[in-house]
């Protein structure tokens, strides 16, 4: 019983090769379309992941930046005394909130030979100005077991009922911009994949209904001298399954080979310097573009054939 289970499958194999075979053009076009289809589908899925990424690791390093005010008698050394004790006092507040890591302090002279070592093309100009124009900053790093909107929010909000802190800034804005655009690539991709997949059944069914078509006759004869439905669809499964597969794999390929050469110019490390680590799809991905391309082709079949059978 297996083995003759096994006589049919390996027929119905050569009947879809050579169904391959007897139109090359007609399915190397269909395959290079199809190929195309599914490498947007992995390149989408490419950006997506390393954008959610990006957005992970940005929520993980967060930091909050308080600029203090200055004390309106700036040259006095009782000002100046004032606004250490404000530093020491607001530290000591902050040190105690839940979550915080680390607290370093900028004094004005801080802030300038900060700016100085970090904008050297700007050097000449910061020469002309005063230590004492410079902000006063505390800067806070956080757990990242603690990191979350919520709790951000709850710091942003206590910090900014202190006084003496004349602006408080984290990274909210931008990590909603992130999640916004997070948003909008999976939306966009959700529709461009939905697309690409219609494109790709429509690509399959037009390959296998041109099959059904130019073998009509061998059909009908197939059909008066008693082959069943099952007979003459099953290599046309196994063609499309055959197709489905092939174009997944070329545009695999040219995914990773696109990523390695992205790798090997070293972009890579340019882009860590803004703290982007490009990561490549992993199996669950790929499987899942997989699927739908395996999907995609019997559907096509399916549509094509149940006219007919």
């Amino acid at each position: 019983m297996i083995s003759q289970k096994i006589n049919y499958l390996n027929n119905y194999i050569k009947i879809a090769f050579l169904n391959i075979k007897s139109n090359i053009a007609g399915n190397i076009f269909a395959l290079s379309i199809m190929s195309f289809s599914f490498f947007i589908m992995l390149f989408f899925m490419l950006s997506y992941i390393n954008i959610y990424n990006y957005m992970f690791s940005f929520e993980k390093n967060n930091t909050m930046i308080i600029f203090l005010k200055n004390s309106e008698i700036t040259r006095s050394n009782g000002a100046r005394h004032s606004n250490k004790i404000v530093a020491a006092n607001i530290i000591n507040k902050i040190k105690k909130f839940k979550g915080v890591k680390k607290v370093d302090y900028y004094s004005n002279k801080l802030s300038y030979k900060f700016m100085l070592k970090h904008t050297p093309s700007i050097r000449t100009i910061l020469a002309k100005i005063k230590p004492s124009y410079f902000p006063r900053i505390i800067k806070i790093y956080f757990k990242p077991d603690y990191i979350s909107k919520i709790y951000m929010s709850n710091i942003y909000l206590r910090l900014k009922s202190m006084r003496h802190i004349k602006f408080v800034y984290y990274s909210k804005l931008m990590e909603d911009k992130i999640n916004q655009f997070v948003f909008f690539t999976k939306m966009l991709g959700f529709i461009i994949l939905l697309f690409l997949f219609t494109s790709s059944v429509f690509v399959s069914y037009s390959a296998i209904k041109l099959i059904i078509l130019r073998k009509q006759n061998d059909i009908e004869i197939l059909k008066l001298i008693g082959a069943t439905n099952n007979y003459i669809k099953i290599p046309m499964y196994i063609e499309s399954a055959i197709g489905s597969v092939i174009a997944f794999i070329l545009s695999l390929i040219l995914l990773s080979a696109i990523f390695n050469i992205f790798i090997y110019y070293k972009f890579n490390k340019f882009l860590s310097f803004f703290k982007i680590n490009i990561i490549f799809l992993n199996g669950f991905d790929i499987f899942l573009i997989f699927f739908i391309a395996l999907l995609s082709g019997f559907l096509g079949t399916y549509f094509s054939s149940r006219k007919f059978f």
